[in-house]
């Protein structure tokens, strides 16, 4: 059913359930993880107003690169996607997207960001969020023109494991499967929309520091957590995917952050807090890692950037679902 009527406004994003395994399915329909960020764009009047999924003015972090709208061919619109940054060889670069973000490696001439849409939630004046994906995709082609600085987020039907497969060939971070009948739910995690992580990533709340040697001196890992039944549960130190240019942002973030206590309860081993260095558990970061321990705690992992406006009382461990 579609509702006429309303205006366009923030409707909070539809979210995703993490699985263990890509599958065949002809109800289903198969796009690319982007590794990027989610923002909603909201078109009306001539202007382009972005939207983070925590509903703060995207445009502090990408500024107004949708503006004009003449991307669209309509009045008024909500549209959902992921803006990234594309490397050399066009493929999606996550390290890329928060260089270009603080302004550096801009092409020149061209865009530095790329808009990937998949899906409309309003149109002209119409809510669609009760229409099928199939239905909404479909008006989403059909008003989408040509533009360097967007792109349709293109799917394929039935054939998940050789999407899947193509999607690992290429380095990318993980395919998503979507039920081709399913409704948009506002700001509700659902089993229609499945994510397959092909590198697996987790956000994690960071709750302390260490230093280093060598030219990790002043920042050698990070102490981080998750929430589990109302407290913020140590998870383990990352110590690598540092670069000099990250390592002198993450100084910068965590500075303003500095506390006398241990924010994890229970505190973390006496072994991992040495030296350690305490903060209010207010900046979440994106991680890739190989799994987790028997104990809880990340395997093997790697800085990957600060997550944008994500609240860290909403940071759990996520674990793939049958």
């Amino acid at each position: 059913m579609v509702k006429g009527g309303a205006a366009a406004t923030f409707i909070p994003p539809m979210l995703a359930t993490l699985t263990g395994a890509p599958f065949d399915d002809p109800d289903w329909l198969f796009e690319v993880k982007w590794d990027g960020f989610r923002v909603e764009t909201i078109v009306d009047a001539g202007d382009a107003q972005l939207w983070t999924r925590g509903e703060q003015d995207a445009a502090r972090y990408f500024g107004p690169f949708l503006d004009p709208p003449t991307w669209l061919a309509a009045r008024s619109a909500i549209v959902d996607g992921e803006v990234i940054a594309l490397d050399d060889h066009g493929e999606p670069d996550f390290a890329l997207l928060q260089a270009r973000i603080r302004g550096r490696g801009v092409p020149t001439g061209l865009t530095p960001f790329v808009y990937e849409v998949f899906d409309l939630l309003h149109l002209d004046g119409r809510s669609f969020l009760d229409a099928p994906l199939e239905e909404r995709r479909r008006l989403l082609a059909g008003v989408l023109l040509p533009d360097p600085r967007i792109r349709l987020s293109e799917h394929v039907e039935a054939g998940g494991i050789a999407f899947f497969e193509a999607a690992r060939v290429r380095g990318l971070e993980g395919i998503m499967a979507k039920d081709r009948r399913s409704p948009y739910v506002p700001g509700k995690r659902t089993d229609r929309w499945l994510k397959v992580k092909i590198r697996p990533e987790q956000e994690l709340v960071v709750g302390g520091w260490v230093t280093g040697t060598g030219k990790a001196v002043e920042l050698g890992a990070l102490l981080v957590g998750v929430q589990e039944d109302g407290a913020l549960r140590y998870a383990g130190k990352i110590g690598a995917g540092f670069t000099d240019g990250n390592r002198a942002e993450l100084l910068a973030a965590i500075a303003p952050l500095a506390t006398d206590a241990p924010p994890f309860s229970p505190p973390p081993p006496r072994a991992a807090a040495r030296n350690a260095r305490w903060l209010r558990p207010e900046l979440v970061i994106r991680a890739e890692f190989a799994g987790w321990t028997g104990e809880g705690l990340v395997r093997q992992a790697a800085y990957k950037g600060i997550e944008l406006e994500k609240d860290p009382r909403k940071v759990i461990r996520e674990r793939p679902k049958a």
